[in-house]
């Protein structure tokens, strides 16, 4: 079985501590020097790295219980106003995948107020998608239907459009595990505005 001191040797060979012999200043005659192990910067860019992971996580939960909030208090005659906020936010979401977010939740407010039937086609056959990015480009292909349609805004078609033709090149760049975050969201947007 390791011990202690056994653990800390192997991870200063792996560069993540480092040793240091420090004289006991606590004591009025210092006797031996002291063995202490300190981290080293690998180390704190590790932790650090761990820090903004969980920033970013509280980020998405906060941008998703917002975004889930509004679909569950949308009235199909606030959608244009609820539109209008929603794209002016998007400029000061610098997150991929909270950016995302908010394209596909105008999307969705823009397929409530067009078609119900819409959305339950769309929630079908995102049941049926083998893997999450097809997913998220079969939304993405939605939402340039939508606003191909003669009902739609013309006031945000052409801001709209580049957010979704934006939308399309970052989910390219977006993790697996951000694909699924997403899906998951839409899958449970889809819930709130179909059970409304």
């Amino acid at each position: 079985k390791w011990t202690a001191y056994d653990m800390l040797l192997e991870l200063e060979k792996q560069g993540f501590l480092e040793r240091r012999y420090v004289v006991n200043s606590n004591e009025k005659i210092p006797g031996r020097s002291l063995l202490k192990f300190v981290p080293t910067l690998r180390a704190d860019s590790i932790s650090k790295e761990g820090k903004e992971e969980d920033s970013v996580n509280a980020d998405w939960q906060h941008a998703r219980g917002k975004l889930l909030k509004t679909l569950s208090n949308l009235l199909p005659r606030e959608a244009n106003k609820v539109v209008g906020k929603l794209l002016a936010e998007i400029p000061g979401k610098e997150q991929p995948v909270i950016n995302c977010a908010y394209v596909l939740t105008i999307l969705l407010v823009l397929l409530k107020v067009l078609e119900e039937k819409a959305i339950q086609l769309l929630q079908h056959a995102l049941q049926k998608v083998p893997r999450p990015e097809i997913g998220l480009f079969l939304v993405a292909g939605t939402g340039f239907g939508l606003l191909a349609n003669p009902a739609s805004q013309a006031s945000v078609s052409s801001q709209l459009s580049a957010y979704v033709s934006n939308l399309q090149d970052q989910i390219t760049t977006l993790s697996g595990g951000e694909h699924k975050l997403l899906l998951e969201f839409i899958h449970e947007a889809l819930d709130k505005i179909i059970n409304k």
